[in-house]
């Protein structure tokens, strides 16, 4: 089940480079996927001697998805190769607390949008589980930053819209 579900994973990523022209470049090593990503604005780490942001912004992001053995009972991870500025990246290895809670039929699409909604500080997890950058949260706080924020972006062309809207199954019964 993992492996059939990682192909259809990196066939659905194809199809949403497809709709999003110029903004996605995928590479894969086995289950390791590789992307560049265009559009999603992020708010770089601050200098040590400062806890705020910088004005800068970058929009172009390098990410590892990495699948664990037990996926997909288990999220993918994703990583930026350069963290980012915000309470639930990891500002050493650069992954992403991407879900309070980690739903089986979550797929990559939505993962990739819920990333942009992280960086651009549209979402955050407050909750002291998933902080990993203490001053983000805090330089939150200030109105100052409240102002900045959400940063603008534009969402991914969706390829598979009937994904995005909670499914509810259908009541079985027993025909015996």
């Amino acid at each position: 089940m993992r492996t059939r579900r990682i192909e259809n994973e990196w066939i659905l990523l194809e199809t949403l480079q497809q709709a999003n022209p110029g903004r996605l470049n995928l590479a894969r090593n086995h289950d390791l996927f590789l992307l560049e990503v265009d559009g999603l604005p992020a708010l770089p780490l601050p200098s040590p001697d400062h806890v705020t942001a910088n004005d800068t912004i970058s929009t172009r992001h390098r990410l590892r998805i990495v699948f664990p053995r037990y996926y997909p009972s288990m999220s993918a991870e994703v990583y930026l190769d350069t963290p980012v500025f915000h309470p639930n990246v990891h500002p050493e290895t650069g992954f992403i607390c991407l879900w309070a809670k980690h739903r089986v039929q979550t797929t990559l699409e939505q993962t990739l949008a819920q990333l942009q909604r992280i960086l651009a500080w549209q979402s955050f997890n407050e909750n002291i589980e998933h902080v990993m950058q203490p001053d983000a949260l805090l330089w939150y706080a200030h109105d100052e930053a409240r102002a900045r924020l959400p940063l603008p972006f534009v969402p991914f062309t969706p390829v598979h819209t009937e994904a995005w809207v909670p499914r509810t199954m259908p009541m079985r019964r027993r025909l015996s």
